[in-house]
């Protein structure tokens, strides 16, 4: 009964591993989104400030590339690979949103937040079909 519940438990942790990297790499995009902006608006009147600026853009590009290894990550170890793109498409669309306000005093229309909750709304669609086509073939391996 004890290896079970084990097993169930690992079953539990791999499904939630690659929502976790999602999420992360959803957080880790709107990072470099927020960096990458943040450079381009500097002015580089001296040697200094081109440094900065270089460095700002590095840390864009590593936060991109983090977050790129992270959601190949996510698609790796899921069953499926919508969940991953739901949760990290989700996280980087509210988490941009957040950021802009934040740190660049953007707001975002009704018009946006009715768009993303509709694109965010297909995905979870697409998500749900998905997995119960995957639900219901692994029923019919099992059977076999």
């Amino acid at each position: 009964m004890q290896s079970d519940n084990k097993v169930n438990n690992t079953e539990d942790i791999m499904e939630i591993k690659p929502i976790f990297l999602a999420v992360i790499s959803g957080c880790l995009g709107t990072a470099g989104s927020v960096f990458g902006k943040f450079a381009g608006g500097l002015s580089t009147l001296s040697w200094i400030e081109l440094m900065f600026k270089l460095i700002i853009y590095i840390i864009m590009i590593t936060c991109n590339t983090i977050s790129h290894v992270l959601f190949v990550n996510s698609l790796v170890s899921s069953k499926s690979s919508t969940p991953s793109t739901v949760v990290s498409s989700a996280v980087n669309y509210f988490s941009s949103a957040l950021a802009g306000f934040i740190f660049f005093n953007e707001s975002t229309s009704l018009l946006w937040w009715c768009g993303t909750s509709m694109v965010l709304l297909g995905l979870i669609v697409i998500c749900k079909s998905s997995s119960n086509e995957y639900s219901s073939s692994d029923k019919e391996k099992k059977n076999e």
